[in-house]
């Protein structure tokens, strides 16, 4: 069995007041092939130095390793094979980034959406519930449906020169508490999977929601219209679905921090601002002509939702609803490590606007290629 395994051990702390202290704890990262699990390890790298806070009182901190599993050596869905896992390697924390993210597929296979992303998070749960380990579990803006609202009159939208003339209410960035509605089998699952966790390990549970999630690694929107734009004259993208593109290498900085400081609860995280996939493909293309990793642009077409389901009908393809809104909202997150942390974030990326991100991402995809 291949493990991917790396050792961080800090430089600079505080002399751990027991010896055991010394010892490295371990975290598991569940679905290895994932991109959220893939930029974890990246990131885990480029930081060079990931420590547990053991006591915030004295400082003390204990160096953690690092194992990610592929499916084939942990099976969520099966509590045997975590139960061995769990007592082969006695994590510390164990990181869900494994998941069924076929969200039009969900629709017709919804048994199996919810058997990865329900059952699998409550197994984990209930194992890191007997062996003391804590758990971190991913999920999706797509928990929500509707859109959360704010009154422009109470907030003065500075867009409006004359309030009176405003609509009465905008969409406004989902927070933490904000009630989740899911539209589709997909969201459904995820959800479910949340109140699994949340139903076993209490307040000791650690729920990160993110949203728009692409990366170096794997399939994601910015890698299909980097392959498209490369081969195709024009292309149709969704114009009415408003969401936040989020860099993978960026969250997993987040969830380091939040593994690190120990904290618990239920937090989004996304880049800052908000655009439509038409808008993100615009701006794909853009940076990625001014980076030569394109050699020409494309048309960029804006589609409805509409017309684009019924064009996927007109296939014999049948998709699943999305939010039209589902931007989320990170303060929590943001203020919760500006007041726990104790090592700095290598940069300022994680809180910068989705452009900025995308652009950071894009410029490591060149390096890279």
């Amino acid at each position: 069995m291949k493990i991917v395994a790396i050792k961080v051990t800090p430089t600079q702390c505080a002399e751990a007041s027991t010896t055991e202290a010394n010892i490295p704890q371990v975290v598991l990262i569940t679905g290895a092939k994932s991109q959220l699990a893939q930029a974890l390890l990246r990131v885990a790298a480029d930081i060079g130095e990931l420590a547990l806070n053991s006591n915030a009182n004295t400082n003390t901190s204990i160096p953690l390793e690092l194992y990610a599993l592929s499916r084939s050596q942990l099976d969520i869905t099966d509590a045997a094979n975590i139960a061995a896992v769990f007592d082969q390697y006695r994590p510390s924390w164990v990181i869900n980034c494994a998941a069924y993210n076929a969200v039009d597929a969900a629709e017709h296979d919804a048994i199996e959406a919810n058997r990865v992303n329900a059952l699998g998070p409550e197994l984990l749960a209930q194992q890191c519930l007997l062996s003391g380990a804590r758990l971190l579990h991913v999920s999706s803006d797509y928990v929500f449906g509707g859109q959360a609202v704010c009154d422009v009159r109470e907030t003065g939208a500075e867009q409006y020169q004359n309030l009176d003339s405003a609509p009465n209410h905008l969409p406004r960035p989902f927070v933490e508490l904000d009630a989740p509605e899911p539209l589709s089998a997909y969201g459904t699952s995820k959800l479910l999977g949340e109140q699994k966790v949340l139903a076993v390990l209490g307040e000791d549970a650690t729920i990160v929601r993110t949203s728009w999630l692409y990366g170096q690694d794997g399939h994601n929107f910015v890698q299909t219209m980097l392959n498209l734009m490369r081969t195709q004259p024009s292309l149709e993208v969704i114009v009415d679905q408003i969401g936040c593109p989020t860099w993978s290498d960026a969250l997993a900085k987040v969830i380091w921090q939040l593994v690190m400081q120990q904290c618990s609860g239920v937090f989004h995280y996304s880049a800052q601002g908000q655009c439509s996939w038409y808008e993100f493909a615009c701006e794909i293309q853009r940076q990625a002509l001014a980076l030569n990793l394109l050699s020409q642009p494309v048309v960029i077409q804006p589609i409805t939702s509409a017309h684009y389901a019924k064009q996927a009908l007109n296939r014999g393809m049948s998709l699943a609803k999305r939010p039209s809104y589902s931007v989320l909202d990170s303060a929590k997150v943001q203020s919760t490590l500006a007041v726990n942390t104790t090592l700095p974030l290598p940069d300022n990326v994680v809180w910068q606007d989705w452009r900025q991100q995308l652009n950071c991402m894009l410029r490591r995809y060149h390096d890279d290629n």
